[in-house]
């Protein structure tokens, strides 16, 4: 069983690392995958040790895990490859230096003990977002991407985020690098700026907080002398899961399927 293992982190070290090596090297390892048609369910602990830290609690775990299963399972359906949802999920170089550590077993335990279960709408497997911590309420789908194809996607109360030590940061940016005379024009329901103005030209909210390096699009801000003063809060797009808000159900004797519940009110938990 163990020499198996090792095996099959292997071909994950080879699909993910080699293809910045060396193109040829990366060709012969993908034909491996598709020569051993391996199942998606294998590869699922790595895929969630990439996304959420081992110290949160087990059911939170838990529901990240099946939202990792529903995206998984609806790219495979989409027509992606396994060794292309890997290289799109896992960091390959946190992954080489993790593997063997004994903290993995808390995702191979988190996807045995969901196995197969999904999220879905109306019958269908949908995009399951997640991020790591909500300004205190979710975003509506709909008013996040802007397209009415998410309205699954539902806007919830998330206020425990509010109580994490990290929950706002000032971040400070000269003028000079801004460029211009800096205003929020909009937001959504949610608080998130979905819009703001450098003078006559418009910005896009989650773009503009990504290019400057803030953790999310919900923030104030205040210009003191040549500096630009970014309150920000919580951490991510805001929209579907916020995995700290999870926690804190968690603690307190929540499972996985009724934090899932909260944070996607519109979709069902089902068995692949």
């Amino acid at each position: 069983m163990k020499k198996y293992a090792y095996f099959r982190y292997f071909l994950v070290f080879l699909v993910m690392v080699l293809p910045y090596v060396s193109g040829v090297t990366f060709q012969g390892a993908e034909m491996v995958f598709v020569q051993r048609k391996p199942e998606a369910e294998e590869y699922l602990p790595m895929i969630v040790s990439s996304q959420i830290t081992a110290d949160m609690e087990r059911e939170t775990i838990k529901a990240q895990t099946v939202i990792a299963r529903s995206n998984t399972q609806r790219n495979l359906r989409e027509g992606k490859i396994l060794p292309e949802i890997l290289r799109e999920n896992v960091d390959g170089m946190n992954f080489c230096r993790n593997i063997f550590s004994p903290k993995d077993k808390v995702y191979e335990l988190a996807a045995e003990e969901t196995r197969g279960q999904v999220l879905t709408y109306q019958g269908e497997l949908k995009l399951t977002p997640w991020h790591r911590c909500s300004a205190g309420k979710t975003r509506s789908g709909e008013e996040a991407f802007g397209d009415e194809a998410y309205t699954y996607l539902r806007s919830v109360d998330s206020s425990e985020d509010k109580k994490l030590q990290d929950y706002v940061k000032t971040v400070e940016v000269s003028a000079q690098q801004i460029g211009g005379e800096l205003k929020i024009q909009n937001r959504d329901s949610a608080g998130y700026v979905t819009e703001l103005s450098m003078g006559k030209t418009a910005l896009e909210g989650d773009g503009f907080a990504a290019g400057l390096g803030l953790e999310s699009a919900n923030f104030s801000l205040q210009k003191k002398d040549d500096v630009y003063y970014f309150r920000v809060r919580g951490s991510g797009h805001g929209v579907g899961f916020s995995q700290c808000g999870g926690n804190e159900m968690a603690k307190k004797g929540s499972s996985a399927e009724e934090i899932l519940k909260k944070y996607f009110p519109a979709m069902k938990l089902k068995n692949l």
